[in-house]
């Protein structure tokens, strides 16, 4: 079992995203990118499909990274 505080309240995510504007921000352009070329490729393009990969891969990067971000708030806080 982990050890620590139970039910410990995490920050909130605008706070967890301001920390890292610059990330989010690449996060962000990346999934704009892919969904212009979708609209620009159409459904029967390969690009259309294969734009669906930096979208997944863009959203799963920023949960982890917000993952990240809220247990290194907790383990400071606990510090104090």
């Amino acid at each position: 079992m982990r050890s620590g505080r139970h039910g410990a309240a995490r920050p909130p995510v605008g706070v967890l995203i301001q920390q890292e504007r610059l990330d989010f921000a690449l996060f962000a352009l990346i999934i704009v990118v892919a969904l212009v070329s979708m609209v620009f490729s159409g459904p029967g393009s390969v690009v259309f499909w294969l734009a669906f990969v930096p979208i997944i891969a863009s959203g799963v990067l920023a949960f982890r990274r917000i993952e990240h971000l809220s247990r290194m708030e907790l383990r400071d806080s606990e510090l104090l």
